[in-house]
């Protein structure tokens, strides 16, 4: 239902006659064929002059042990996810995001952006790293309480001690994130930008860009 066996990529663009957006709806597990697709349009997009902005909301500050198992408990419960350390899918014990998951048609955790052709030296993460976002989500509607269930729920296990609810969750893991991707397109001075963001992000982007500046539009495939 989400394309997770799709092998061919695809490609949008989005301009408002100063700027031209290429979006790459990205899968964080898929075969290898669509990365392999990946990388050739990113190659051919970075030929003709391209930046990357990558997807990450990987911490970059320094935390000490304690903060990082509270913010991943946090985490867990703002997302209602279990990831293992290997990724989405944890091909040694056989989950997906903490369900059992028989991996019969060889479906890879998302790669790098290195090994997805992305110039990494120009291109840059534009994302929200994740200790920013539970405060941004503290910030507006109070702490996020952990409970007994949290503290002692290992993460290759399904969880089920009582998630966030969707509706804040969403304001938060999408919703500000794309504020966020659409104020950095507009502040880049580059003309031309790929934007390498989960498939979910596509329509947000462009309605916080058109938020902006109503030029926004569709382009047909150049």
């Amino acid at each position: 239902m989400i394309g997770a066996y799709d092998k061919e990529s695809s490609v949008s663009y989005y301009s408002n006659a100063d700027k031209t957006v290429a979006y790459i709806p990205m899968k964080h597990i898929g075969p290898k064929e669509f990365y392999g697709n990946v990388k050739s349009k990113v190659d051919s997009l970075q030929r003709e002059g391209y930046i990357v902005f990558m997807e990450s909301v990987r911490v970059t500050d320094s935390l000490t042990p304690q903060q990082k198992d509270t913010l991943k408990w946090k985490i867990r419960k703002l997302t209602g996810i279990s990831i293992s350390q290997s990724g989405y899918i944890d091909t040694i014990n056989g989950t997906l995001m903490g369900h059992k998951f028989k991996n019969k048609k060889g479906l890879i955790n998302q790669p790098r952006y290195s090994r997805m052709g992305v110039d990494t030296l120009k291109g840059r993460v534009v994302d929200v790293p994740m200790n920013h976002l539970i405060k941004a989500y503290e910030d507006e509607y109070g702490p996020i309480q952990l409970n007994d269930c949290d503290y002692v729920l290992a993460f290759d296990k399904k969880y089920e001690c009582g998630r966030i609810a969707t509706k804040e969750s969403n304001a938060m893991i999408l919703d500000y994130r794309n504020r966020h991707l659409a104020e950095a397109i507009v502040a880049e001075p580059s003309k031309k930008i790929i934007v390498m963001y989960g498939a979910l992000h596509e329509k947000g982007m462009i309605k916080e860009l058109k938020s902006i500046d109503s030029a926004w539009v569709a382009k047909p495939k150049l």
